[in-house]
């Protein structure tokens, strides 16, 4: 995956999730791929999550949105932002990748991936790997959603 151009920023974009509609500012790409040129667009909101008012950005391809980031516990100091490990089977996101029992896949060798639960500490927070990245780190969270895309197409092939 390769950014090769910036389109623009788009305030107010609606998406319609099972159960609400969530607001977003998009900050737009175009990013190549193997499979061709893509619109990419980085979603940014915030809404409660662990307790907390949190930031959240979601980057869609193709208006599909393929990952989701929460602000740690410390992201007024570090901008860091997280993503959970998900194992995906038959064309479905399924369990978390579970910290510490379970080991990192492979596939997120190029990631900084640290436990969720010793990024934010609060009530209902999962047990699992997460990538971890900056808030100005697009290539980063760009090449996470690129990468959970082919998994998914991987999956739905077979």
């Amino acid at each position: 995956m390769k950014i090769v151009s910036f389109l623009g920023v788009k305030e107010n974009f609606e998406y319609q999730w099972f159960d609400h509609k969530e607001k977003y500012t998009l900050v737009q790409y175009i990013a190549l791929d193997d499979k061709g040129k893509h619109e990419v667009d980085l979603g940014y909101t915030e809404r409660e999550a662990y307790g907390l008012n949190r930031k959240r950005i979601v980057v869609f391809i193709d208006s599909y949105p393929y990952t989701e980031f929460v602000a740690a516990d410390d992201f007024d100091k570090t901008g860091e932002l997280l993503s959970e490990i998900r194992l995906i089977q038959e064309d479905e996101y399924l369990d978390m990748c579970e910290y510490p029992s379970e080991g990192i896949p492979a596939i997120y060798a190029n990631f900084t991936v640290e436990g969720l639960p010793n990024r934010i500490k609060a009530k209902g927070v999962h047990n699992a790997w997460s990538v971890v990245a900056n808030i100005s780190e697009h290539n980063e969270m760009i090449a996470l959603a690129f990468l959970r895309k082919k998994e998914k197409e991987i999956h739905s092939k077979k």
